[in-house]
């Protein structure tokens, strides 16, 4: 299988990372979602949804905002081990 990297790191693109990541799980690529420096800024029901999916279809969710793993359960990850992980992937996308 292969496995694609999802960064967003500009807080306007949040939710076309998340639905990024949803297009692909659905195509049979594991996918890892990195929400670096910035909370979520819209948590709306339609974003839940997508988180909903991604973590029921064995997405992962990381960030290196404590706020973001308190309230929206991401997994709490510091910049040099989310480097590593981006490493291991077969696609990186940016956004």
């Amino acid at each position: 299988m292969q496995h694609a990297a999802i960064i967003v790191k500009d807080p306007q693109q949040q939710f076309e990372g998340l639905r990024t990541s949803v297009g692909l799980l659905l195509a049979g690529i594991s996918v890892q979602l990195f929400v670096l420096h910035h909370e979520i800024e819209n948590m709306d029901e339609v974003y839940r949804k997508h988180m909903a999916y991604l973590d029921e279809n064995g997405g992962m969710r990381f960030t290196n905002n404590p706020r973001n793993a308190e309230k929206f359960g991401f997994t709490m990850m510091t910049i040099e081990k989310a480097a590593e992980k981006i490493r291991q992937a077969d696609f990186i996308i940016p956004f």
